[in-house]
């Protein structure tokens, strides 16, 4: 009986972590990218987000890549791969549609998952709102990063004031702080090297 119980903690466990399992049927998405244009994304004091070979290219600047539509209780993922060693970059979400009129030229209110080639990977962060308290899990980014392909998952679910962003299968982040209630989803440009596909949405009622 114990050696059972040991067991079912463990698989209960597994399934608090690895709530993506690749190949599964995830219904209810909107695809936000159609592999040729930006079509439905707006460039924000910006000229480096381009589409080639099917992917979005960011090279080098500053400014974000601005959805077309405003979310409130969302899911979004994407694929993403770093070309540069150390690059900068991250999603935006909950974002105002104004940008801050002096450089980097990012939105003038939003909330930030980092996407960095570095140890501050899936960090949160808030811009012209107050920076929300969240909870990253070391071991669990140590897991998902030893587990990256070239391409790497991401996903960001926000429901209220709930955030949680898990890479490649593996929740690393989470936060009960969101304090803005809608706003855009953007990626943002920082003098990195990213190439992007994959981007979906569902929203949640």
């Amino acid at each position: 009986m114990r050696r059972w119980l040991a067991g079912l903690g463990t698989a209960v466990a597994v399934i608090g972590v690895a709530w993506w399992v690749p190949g599964a049927e995830e219904p209810n998405f909107t695809s936000l990218f159609d592999g040729k244009s930006l079509t439905g994304w707006t460039r924000e004091h910006t000229d480096r987000y381009v589409v080639r070979a099917g992917v979005i290219v960011n090279e080098g600047g500053t400014g974000w890549l601005r959805s077309a539509k405003s979310y409130k209780d969302f899911e979004f993922q994407a694929e993403y791969r770093v070309m540069k060693k150390g690059s900068d970059s991250g999603i935006m979400f909950r974002a105002s549609a104004e940008s801050m009129p002096k450089e980097p030229y990012w939105p003038a209110k939003s909330y930030q998952l980092q996407i960095i080639d570095a140890e501050g990977n899936f960090m949160l962060f808030g811009h012209g709102l107050p920076p929300p308290r969240f909870e990253r899990r070391i071991d669990a980014l140590q897991t998902a990063t030893k587990n990256a392909q070239p391409w790497n998952r991401v996903r960001l679910k926000v429901v209220g004031s709930h955030a949680e962003a898990a890479l490649n299968g593996v929740v690393v982040t989470t936060s009960e702080a969101i304090q803005a209630p809608e706003g855009y989803i953007g990626l943002q440009g920082e003098n990195g090297h990213f190439e992007w596909r994959d981007l979906k949405i569902r929203e949640f009622k």
